[in-house]
């Protein structure tokens, strides 16, 4: 891993240390420390003994009859999955197994020599759960069943306990981020938020708002209240991985409407290319991030994966050697080599109280979940000009809109322009489903507008099982980064508009978003009406 350019030796030597302290096994610590990417340390492997690297989105759903001669605890404990028979061999998922040791193991209980496919540690534990899980415990028609049984007890005397945990089960399943409880004059809607688009699940009685009045008892609100706004959050565990679920509560004609926002506990960062960032970006970022003050600026809508960049940006760094502290709302992705705080509105701990200390404790980078009011626009500018770097959020729609945004937040222009770095404005849309994605026809019209992108054909899906029959699996990134150099200093400090801004920009080299997506269709990722649903443009 050294030799690849991934880990440093000082790197390695503090993890050694770590380890002696800790204990566990060293790409662990290697992990959990933030020095390497579970991927980095999986690629390494497949390298060494020899098999190939597998995305996990990309695997075959397993055997049953093959998965029966195994079990979950075996497979967890070892750190495999079977997957298919494939001739007189079964090919088997590799997490941190060893291979040389289930060689006999998988013989002797499928008859068969295996073929190893190597792929990323918690993925492979995680698909393992799952798929043991819900053999033995069909979500959907548990889900029925409970349903079923609240209904008809008229007394109140079951709880809807487990009703909340087969649908918290499902959601990850489906790999929904959010659940929606949304109610009519006539029943309650069950909505998930899968690859950013809301899947309508299931229904259920009127006489299952017992359900939203557990969940307000679970997120400590106040289930006397039902005419007003509510927020709160609890924890849970859900297939052995922590959730933190953020709830709030809308009031509407028809009762309360609920949202269940899922943030699983991770401390596995992903770095820019796991994302889909392109090499030649990277590149670009890496320079802008070696800064050694400034803002850099993450915008979008809610949802755009602006947080799991901003952190990705952290790996750009080397974060043994730098002093970062973070405050978020909540904390999503945990490190333990810097220091991290999270927003405790009732305590009086906001992004701006959390800046005034932070200058007191030596940071070399500072991370800000969200830039939200003047307060704290101010306090990260100063922060900023006292020769820090900052990473923070804003609500843009645009690159440009960054300076109309922080103007109105009691900030000049010639601030701005002086403490501005860099602005990376993103959205995700949806990728084709690799299961069932096939080569699509282009139209003129779509020629025409794709441009120097132009290709013969693009990518479009179906559906099948494994997407849920809606063509797309996962999301990607399409983005514009706007680098601050002088002419663009120049300009944002003599106030110049949002179009004079944009031609600075672009004689600078600057790619609008919109080529992005162009790009990305041109590599069959993703479809023309997703980028038009994700940006408003499309070449119809």
């Amino acid at each position: 891993m050294i030799s690849a350019g991934v880990l440093t030796p000082v790197q390695l030597e503090y993890a050694l240390q770590k380890q002696s302290v800790e204990g566990g096994r060293l790409g662990q610590v290697l992990v959990q420390h933030g020095l390497l990417t579970e991927r980095d340390l999986a690629k390494n492997l497949s390298e060494q003994r020899g098999f190939p690297f597998v995305e996990i989105d990309h695997v075959p759903e397993p055997d049953p009859q093959l998965l029966s001669l195994f079990n979950r605890e075996l497979c967890l404990t070892r750190g495999f999955m079977p997957l298919q028979r494939k001739g007189d061999q079964v090919e088997i998922l590799l997490g941190d197994g060893d291979p040389e040791k289930l060689v006999e193991l998988i013989q002797r209980r499928s008859g068969h020599l295996p073929i190893f496919y190597q792929a990323e540690f918690t993925h492979v534990l995680q698909r393992v759960r799952q798929v043991y899980y819900f053999a033995q415990n069909p979500a959907e028609a548990l889900i029925q069943r409970e349903i079923d049984l609240l209904a008809d007890d008229v007394d109140h005397s079951r709880s809807p306990e487990k009703l909340l945990e087969y649908i918290l089960h499902l959601a990850v399943r489906e790999r929904a981020t959010d659940i929606h409880i949304a109610p009519s004059a006539t029943s309650y809607h069950m909505l998930f938020r899968i690859d950013g688009v809301l899947r309508p699940m299931f229904a259920l009685p009127n006489s299952l708002s017992r359900l939203v009045v557990y969940v307000k008892l679970g997120a400590e609100m106040d289930i006397s209240e039902q005419r007003r706004p509510q927020d709160g959050s609890f924890q849970t565990t859900i297939l052995d991985t922590p959730f933190t679920v953020r709830v709030s509560i809308l009031v509407t004609e028809y009762g309360e409407r609920m949202v269940l926002r899922l943030l699983p506990e991770s401390s596995d960062l992903s770095r820019l290319e796991q994302l889909g960032f392109r090499d030649k970006d990277i590149q670009q970022l890496q320079r802008i991030f070696a800064k050694p003050s400034g803002m850099v600026l993450l915008t979008g809508p809610t949802g755009s994966g602006k947080s799991t960049t901003l952190h990705a940006a952290l790996r750009l760094q080397t974060l043994i050697e730098r002093n970062v502290l973070t405050v978020e709302d909540p904390i999503e992705y945990r490190l333990a080599t810097i220091g991290q705080t999270q927003v405790n509105r009732r305590a009086g701990y906001e992004f701006s109280t959390a800046l005034r200390h932070f200058l007191r404790h030596d940071p070399d980078v500072i991370l800000v979940g969200e830039i939200r009011d003047a307060e704290t626009a101010q306090a990260t500018v100063t922060a900023s000009a006292t020769g820090h770097l900052v990473l923070s959020t804003l609500h843009v729609a645009s690159a440009f809109g960054v300076i109309t945004r922080l103007v109105p937040l009691g900030l000049q222009p010639q601030t701005i322009a002086e403490n501005l770095v860099a602005v990376i404005n993103q959205r995700l849309v949806r990728t084709n489903c690799p299961h069932c994605a096939k080569p699509a026809a282009l139209n003129d019209a779509q020629k025409k507008w794709l441009g120097k992108f132009n290709c013969e054909h693009s990518m479009a899906s179906e559906g099948c099982a494994r997407c849920g029959h809606t063509g797309f699996h996962g999301r990607l990134p399409i983005y514009e980064i706007l680098h601050v150099d002088d002419h663009m200093a120049n300009a944002i400090a003599e106030g110049d508009g949002r179009s004079a801004l944009r031609k600075v920009a672009i004689d600078s080299g600057f790619e609008p978003m919109v080529e992005m997506a162009k790009w990305r269709i041109s590599q069959g990722q993703t479809t023309f009406d997703e980028v038009w649903r994700v940006i408003g443009e499309s070449p119809e």
